[in-house]
């Protein structure tokens, strides 16, 4: 049977799983031993980090490091990358994979990983040259150390090169794993593992690639990572930008994390209206428990007829950082606590006789504000 290999930290694992049961990352499928060689088989993993819409699991080592980012300030100019040596070697695999990014050829950059025939890169549209379109996006002031033995959980003849390069006005350091494949030295999965979080139920852009609206862990070439959550009827447009980060050897992360929300222009008084209108509804009714309303008695009758009135509104605003409660494009309502309504109830009671009574009693707004194709919805709970 064949076994995995964690994208994140190395661990092993049945063929059949997508997810390290060490640290819940994606993993790599290795490939069996090669029978010519003499010490251990290299891994030549292909990329098989699961679907382009996975989830980022709570306490993957994303979302451990997705912290709050500053404002990306994207660096004009072009890669540039040191003198390349001539030959085969794991140092030329890394410098000519830098020269192709720097190009702006993911076709060429990918001609430098290992097993890359083997990855799907329709899951991955960051490997693409869309996703390296603007220059200021690519890393730049490329320098390329010479190679060393990389760690024992590669093989023996394995080895490591420390790339430092320029990004998003950063510098990043990448430690790069190169194998040989087929008498060549290829870089094993030489990419940054990208996790998003906080979107909302809004529409994302990773460099001005497209991808979708779940939460989500994808691959992507180094460099830098300007991301936007596109505005709707509920929330504004959100920016978050990242470098990446060294997580261990074969882990490198780039978290971008929108943080709290803002509301679109309009919804807040979108949904002051309609909180005001579900409102009246509730006071037209002539039930003791009207549905979907913040007030209700509990009477002791039959043929119970309320009258209902509000005496105080109660001032509705809502929370957008309240995504403990509301998933998606959701905010939480809250209130003052000044409402109030007077009531007025005829039943009759067990012995069959008709009785009335009144009174007033405060209320508290409960509910959220979803935002949908058309506009907002509101619901009171």
């Amino acid at each position: 049977m064949e076994k995995t290999l964690c994208f994140c930290c190395g661990g092993d694992g049945p063929g059949d799983r997508q997810w390290c049961g060490w640290c819940a990352a994606p993993v790599v499928v290795a490939p069996p031993p090669v029978p010519a060689a003499p010490a251990p088989p290299l891994p030549g993993p292909s990329l098989t980090l699961g679907s382009a819409d996975s989830s980022v699991r709570p306490g993957s080592p994303v979302l451990a490091i997705v912290a709050a980012v500053g404002v990306l300030l994207v660096a004009a100019g072009l890669v540039t990358v040191v003198a390349a040596h001539t030959g085969n070697s794991p140092r030329v695999a890394a410098e000519r994979y830098f020269d192709a990014l720097s190009d702006g050829d993911a076709s060429a950059a990918l001609a430098w990983v290992a097993s890359a025939d083997q990855i799907d890169t329709g899951k991955y549209p960051l490997l693409s040259d869309a996703a390296l379109d603007r220059s200021g996006d690519r890393p730049r002031d490329v320098e390329v150390g010479d190679d060393m033995t990389a760690g024992g959980q590669f093989g023996t003849e394995a080895r490591s090169v420390r790339v430092v390069y320029r990004a998003g006005g950063q510098s990043v350091a990448q430690e790069l794993v190169a194998v040989e494949e087929n008498g060549k030295w290829r870089l094993r999965l030489p990419f940054v593992l990208l996790g998003i979080d906080g979107q909302r139920g809004r529409q994302v852009t990773v460099n001005g690639v497209g991808l979708g609206t779940a939460e989500r862990a994808t691959a992507a070439f180094p460099g830098a990572y300007e991301a936007v959550a596109a505005g709707n009827t509920l929330l504004a447009e959100s920016r978050a930008s990242a470098v990446a980060q060294a997580n261990g050897i074969v882990d490198y992360v780039a978290p971008l994390q929108f943080g709290v929300p803002e509301l679109a222009g309009g919804a807040r008084d979108s949904i002051q209206g309609q909180v005001r209108t579900a409102l009246d509804k509730c006071a037209g009714s002539t039930t003791a428990q009207p549905a979907g309303c913040p007030f209700g008695l509990n009477v002791p009758g039959t043929d119970v007829v309320v009258t209902w009135t509000i005496t105080t509104y109660p001032q509705v605003d809502v929370r957008t950082d309240s995504i403990m409660w509301f998933s998606g494009a959701a905010v939480q309502l809250v209130d003052d606590g000044a409402g109030k309504v007077h009531w007025s109830a005829t039943y009759t009671d067990y012995r069959g006789a008709r009785k009335s009574q009144s009174g007033d009693s405060a209320f508290r707004i409960n509910g959220n504000a979803q935002a949908t194709p058309t506009g907002i919805q509101v619901s009171l709970t």
